[in-house]
């Protein structure tokens, strides 16, 4: 019995489909290659900015600290002691806790050097007024280049062979928020009016006087003018 034409394209078309899937799932399984799990809900943390104590963004060559004053002020503790710039402060925590991962895979230990976990371009720690804390690190790019990948709390840490790890691809505004450049964490200090006096009143310049003297042998104006000197008048016979 021979076959119809249509049904030979057809059994063509199922075995090509069939492969694909084979070599799908063969690349899946191999090493190195992410494997993606879900779109993720919700923000990377679930605390509130107002459970927020400390600060410490480890960024390789320098480590920046931060902690809220009783006046809630930023003040930087390391690598110098100054008020912190507090918009930089909650720029970094929004995107902890409002900014949603865009999605999420998983990753083994042997793959923590794909994942550019090996050399993280930085390490956040957030102390919560109860005393708990709060880890991400901030690893590599994604194979988009538009986004990043991010651990938080991983236990144990660096990766242990025989454990996965859940790894969030993150929106690159984390990174831009721990790699903000030095001064910008700092309240800019405003310098004096040199050109002002203690009560900002202007100082005189050379030859000039704040009052002119008043004149005292000038007579005020409406005043009367002087009577004229007496005279002895002798009577005439």
């Amino acid at each position: 019995m021979k076959f119809q034409r249509s049904t030979l394209i057809l059994v063509g078309v199922a075995f090509l489909l069939g492969a694909g899937v084979l070599i799908a799932e063969s690349q899946r399984s191999q090493p190195g290659s992410p494997t993606a799990q879900t779109d993720t809900a919700g923000p990377i943390f679930t605390f509130a900015e107002s459970d927020v104590a400390t600060l410490t963004i480890d960024r390789g060559n320098e480590t920046l600290v931060f902690e809220l004053d009783a006046d809630g002020n930023w003040q930087m503790l390391e690598p110098e002691t100054a008020l912190a710039e507090p918009g930089a402060v909650a720029f970094l925590l929004s995107r902890l806790i409002t900014d949603s991962a865009l999605q999420t895979v998983t990753m083994t230990a042997d793959q923590a050097a794909d994942f550019g976990f090996n050399a993280p371009v930085g390490i956040v720690t957030v102390g919560l007024n109860d005393g708990t804390e709060h880890e991400l690190i901030l690893g590599g790019p994604d194979f988009s280049g538009s986004a990043d990948y991010a651990v938080i709390d991983p236990d144990p840490w660096p990766p242990e062979a025989g454990i996965e790890y859940s790894v969030l691809v993150v929106t690159r505004d984390v990174a831009n928020g721990i790699n903000r450049p030095f001064e910008e964490w700092l309240m800019p200090v405003e310098t004096p009016d040199t050109e002002a006096g203690e009560d900002g009143a202007a100082t005189p310049g050379e030859g000039e006087t704040l009052d002119s003297p008043v004149d005292l042998e000038e007579a005020p104006p409406g005043s009367a003018e002087p009577a004229a000197p007496e005279t002895d008048a002798t009577p005439t016979n």
